[in-house]
């Protein structure tokens, strides 16, 4: 209650927030016209769903993370393929080190998205520094169709989604060409992702097996983000798809839509929000929420 009180004295549009610690339920607050049954727009949340996904082909075998992803593709790529590109594996794209400078579709979004993947010119060479790039996401997407014949959330339902109690309503905004936007696309419930969260947490601190070993990569510190992050907590750090923050990781989603997850506390925090249009709005909700975290780290 203390969080939520000081989220809405502090002047930002925040639509909701839950917590979840030790697997209770705090009580859920949401700031009117949002409630509990309101789909919302997670934005770049959809990439850490992106990257279960890709943890579970791994566990059935259907791929490798050193795999070059020109090789799923085909069909996509020009007849004479750019060194940097060709050598660039999934785990390179799930840490964000593609060759690219920039969001591949962004450039022409009058063309296929995930074909521009492969046909635009590379920056540099793929591996050598962190650069965030939505169209990396949006192809890790389309690699999960591609091997599955499902969409993201779909195979993902059958993995654990429905298991923890995953809405059925929720889904993957498509771009114009018919491919999931795996980087930005995600309507889901906050109460979604705090299941998420919490799921997330109990594997990496209990779970077996190999999407076990590669959750705890992924939500691990992978390459730094010193001189890219906006924030504090995101130049903590990124693994594959998550971000670090200051004592634990975190899913992040333009205009402040968080998973923030805290091992030490057992605590997983939800918030969301609409700060696109207040300088410094994602900084103030970090804030606010560690000063509570780190008082609960130090007290006796």
């Amino acid at each position: 209650d203390g969080i939520w009180k000081a989220l809405k004295e502090c002047g930002l549009p925040v639509h909701s927030f839950l917590a979840d610690q030790g697997g209770r339920c705090i009580p859920e607050h949401y700031h009117e016209p949002y409630g509990p049954n309101d789909l919302h727009r997670m934005f770049s949340v959809t990439k850490s769903f992106c990257s279960l996904a890709i943890g579970s082909l791994l566990a059935d075998g259907k791929l490798s993370l050193e795999d070059h992803i020109v090789d799923y593709f085909p069909e996509y790529c020009l007849e004479t393929i750019h060194p940097w590109l060709q050598e660039m594996t999934i785990r390179q794209m799930l840490s964000m080190e593609t060759c690219y400078a920039s969001t591949t579709y962004k450039v022409n979004m009058q063309s296929n998205w995930v074909e521009s993947f492969f046909t635009t010119q590379p920056d540099h060479r793929s591996g050598q520094i962190f650069q965030y790039d939505t169209s990396s996401s949006h192809t890790l997407a389309a690699l999960v169709k591609k091997l599955t014949g499902k969409g993201v959330l779909d195979y993902l339902r059958e993995k654990f989604l429905d298991e923890i109690g995953f809405s059925k309503e929720a889904y993957i905004v498509k771009d114009p060409f018919g491919s999931e936007m795996g980087g930005s696309g995600l309507m889901a419930y906050p109460s979604d992702i705090l299941k998420v969260g919490r799921y997330c947490l109990d594997t990496i601190q209990k779970g077996e097996g190999v999407f076990a070993d590669y959750l705890r990569q992924a939500v691990s510190f992978q390459v730094p983000t010193v001189h890219s992050g906006q924030t504090i907590d995101e130049q903590q750090g990124y693994g594959y798809q998550f971000w670090q923050i200051r004592r634990g990781f975190s899913m992040y989603g333009m205009g402040g839509q968080y998973m923030l997850a805290y091992p030490q506390l057992d605590l997983v925090v939800v918030v969301t929000a609409d700060t696109q249009n207040f300088k410094g709005g994602y900084q103030r909700i970090l804030d606010l929420i560690f000063a509570l975290i780190l008082l609960a780290l130090t007290s006796p």
